[in-house]
């Protein structure tokens, strides 16, 4: 199913739910910017699914900040929102971009839609992921005391949603104007979490040509060797990272590096779990230049 909605103006700032004191001592700033997104066509698809074995007792909500500014929790149904560049007379490049949230939020704004107007501005392709989380009355909660249970049972369901989309992406991609050839994947924290396991467990149809887990939460992942195919990898976290994301991410570099695979990392100093498209006013500002550059150097950029 598809919904249209066009817009042709967007104005978004970020969540007033930061911790505003450590958000401006990162940035070393006093104001929230605010910024304009002009976006030239939006349709969101709403994907195959199934919810056998998952227990959702209330809605999906969508929490909103200003007008156009929201995340989503106990999300059921997944959609994928496309976010097209200015159509161009040869095929784009695309990227399937998953928002982070611990797998019991999607922070659709911020790890979403501003990353996709950054790809637009690149001339790539951006379809920002909602995929399934875990129902609301389960959050926080763990069967036996087993860590991140609900997260990890919830990894099953949602890696599936990032599956769907690649393979949606692809089977359309005389309409969207894509190179089949040139689609990938990246996401933030748990949304890194969601690409890598769809590239574990991806199939010719629905695997992607590249991925790009920021900040990974890889512990709710299970220990997998990669892919035969070894699609080329590129990954940015920070050591300073409060929840120690920077170690797993550095061991998933190498397994793919001693595979012989394609592979970047960028472990920056300076720069707190979240940093996203946030300017802190440190070298991690830069990881979104160096993705695309390694994007056109790996050839995967049209």
């Amino acid at each position: 199913m598809i919904q249209s909605n066009y817009k042709p103006l967007y104005i978004y700032f970020y969540p007033l739910s930061f911790n505003l004191t450590k958000f401006c001592q990162m940035r070393k700033i006093a104001f929230i910017f605010i910024f304009t997104l002009k976006l030239s066509a939006q349709e969101i698809v709403t994907l195959k699914y199934d919810n056998t074995g998952l227990d959702y007792r209330e809605p999906e909500i969508r929490t909103s900040y200003s007008p156009d500014e929201y995340r989503f929790q106990n999300v059921s149904v997944p959609t994928l929102e496309l976010i097209l560049p200015d159509r161009s007379s040869k095929p784009t490049t695309a990227i399937i971009v998953c928002p982070g949230g611990g797998m019991s939020a999607n922070s659709f704004f911020h790890e979403g839609l501003y990353v996709a107007k950054a790809l637009n501005e690149r001339g790539i392709a951006a379809f920002v992921l909602k995929y399934r989380l875990v129902p609301l009355h389960l959050i926080d909660k763990n069967e036996g005391l087993k860590p991140y249970f609900n997260e990890k049972k919830q990894l099953a369901y949602s890696h599936l949603d990032a599956l769907n989309s690649i393979a949606h992406v692809r089977e359309n991609a005389d309409k969207y104007n894509i190179d089949p050839n040139k689609i990938g994947i990246m996401g933030f924290s748990a949304g890194g979490a969601v690409a890598i396991e769809a590239t574990y467990k991806s199939e010719e149809k629905n695997r992607p040509n590249f991925i790009a887990p920021i900040y990974p939460w890889m512990v709710i992942i299970k220990k997998q060797e990669p892919p035969a195919y070894g699609p080329p990898l590129f990954v940015a976290c920070t050591t300073a990272d409060e929840l120690n994301l920077s170690i797993p991410s550095a061991k998933l570099y190498i397994d793919w590096a001693e595979k012989g695979f394609i592979s970047e990392l960028h472990n920056y100093h300076h720069g707190d779990h979240g940093f996203g498209m946030i300017k802190t006013g440190y070298p991690v500002d830069s990881w979104f230049n160096n993705m695309i550059d390694w994007i056109e150097t790996i050839g995967m950029l049209n």
